[in-house]
């Protein structure tokens, strides 16, 4: 197994998630503060290698097995698989850069391993990535005899969307002369977290290569018959998603699958108040009266429509305006604010993912962190901002908004009102 088989250069950023004061220094202080409590807190801290394994396949069987998913029971697991994935990574011995290195790269945020490590507990995320992966694989190796390869891009430390399952399936006596697999992740702390994760539970024979380097310059000698991407926030900003996504849609073999296969972008209207503040404050409501707030949130919003819809297709035919030698935009819809009744001023522009993962597996609005609804507190519909900014869109119904993806930075979406000359 290959740990290192590109060391990058080190990143011209410092480590500014550990400068003090910094809102990111804050949290991943308390990140950190909240993973050692809840090793403190939770015993055993340590599993024997084939109790491990045991409670890695339990867990992984739970969420596949077709009707036998109970969230609360699948929550706990995954917490538990968090807990001893925790003390591994404790002990691979990374250093303090290492664990909470975090930079913004040309295709966006690079996030620290101390924070990656808390997506295995993000339940419908991992649980709906797991099936839709499985169904893949199962479908694959039906359909094929020799080796399947997978590209994992993005990995993190634990690759949670792809290890489950290659301890469920070692189970099942399938081994690593049928699966290949690739892991990719810009960060070092990443991959020697993983590499170690991968000997502690007995998974070498699947590794094909552990590549610690950007994923958008990684370049395989073969074509992958499934690349599993997850590199996203919520209203698909910030970090490096489409432009991985966009690379290795062109290393697919003709039958191969990307997961996502589909990934929509929708805009909506809502009341910021309600939609963000109001649903949440729950103290004091029984079951039925917070389903009935959110109801009623529900059909507060305006649906504007679909801004963008990436597929292996899409992707692979995008073209991106190259606006000058850094800045690069896909252009996305244009989309009609429509008339709205009196009481529904102050509209907040908010843009969700719908997320189609494989064979009927989907994530939808507020069922994960990545599909929670983003705010753009920029454009301004049906009012004048008290304290105007020059970059501010401000908006009437009837107005057009058009959409543009910025892929360089902080990667997401720009808005700006549509001026029609007669």
């Amino acid at each position: 197994m290959h740990a290192f088989a590109h060391q990058p250069h080190t990143p011209s950023c410092s480590d500014d998630s550990a400068m003090d004061g910094s809102v990111a220094g804050l949290f991943a202080h308390q990140q950190q503060k909240s993973l050692l409590k809840q090793q403190l807190t939770t015993s055993p801290i340590h599993l024997e290698s084939d109790a491990l394994n045991a409670l890695v396949v339990d867990t992984a069987r739970q969420i596949i097995t077709p009707n036998s998913f109970d969230r609360d029971a699948v929550s706990k697991q995954l917490n538990s698989l968090f807990t001893h994935f925790s003390a591994l990574y404790e002990q691979a011995e990374l250093t303090a850069n290492e664990r909470r290195q975090q930079f913004i790269h040309q295709h966006g945020l690079v996030m620290a391993p101390n924070y990656c490590i808390h997506t295995i507990k993000d339940t419908l995320r991992v649980s709906r990535y797991l099936r839709a992966i499985d169904k893949a694989v199962t479908a694959l190796l039906d359909d094929e005899q020799g080796q399947l390869h997978i590209a994992y891009p993005a990995c993190g430390p634990f690759a949670p969307l792809l290890v489950p399952l290659l301890s469920y399936y070692q189970s099942q006596g399938i081994d690593g002369r049928r699966l290949r697999v690739t892991f990719i992740d810009i960060q070092p702390g990443a991959i020697k977290a993983l590499h170690h994760l991968l000997a502690q539970l007995g998974l070498q024979e699947y590794v094909h290569q552990l590549y610690c380097g950007d994923a958008c310059q990684y370049n395989a000698p073969m074509l992958f018959d499934l690349v599993v991407v997850e590199a996203m926030q919520h209203g698909f900003s910030r970090e490096g998603h489409l432009a991985i996504a966009r690379h290795f849609a062109k290393q697919l073999s003709h039958t191969g699958y990307l997961i996502p296969e589909r990934i929509d972008i929708h805009a909506m209207l809502n009341v910021a108040q309600r939609e963000y503040v109001e649903q949440w404050q729950q103290h004091g409501l029984t079951p039925q009266e917070q389903h009935q707030l959110q109801a009623e949130v529900a059909s507060e919003r305006t649906e504007l429509g679909q801004i963008m819809s990436l597929t292996a297709d899409s992707l692979k035919a995008m073209a991106p305006q190259h606006i000058n030698e850094q800045q690069q935009l896909i252009e996305g819809a244009t989309l009609r604010i429509p008339h709205l009744p009196e009481k529904a001023d102050k509209q907040t522009l908010s843009l969700y993912t719908d997320i189609s993962l494989f064979a009927g597996e989907t994530l939808n609005l507020y069922e994960s962190g990545i599909t929670h609804p983003l705010p753009d507190l920029s454009v301004c519909i049906n009012f004048e901002p008290q304290d105007r900014h020059p970059d501010d869109t401000v908006a009437q119904s009837g107005d057009e908004l058009k959409f543009y993806y910025c892929l360089n930075g902080l990667p997401g979406f720009l808005v700006t009102k549509v001026h029609h000359h007669d």
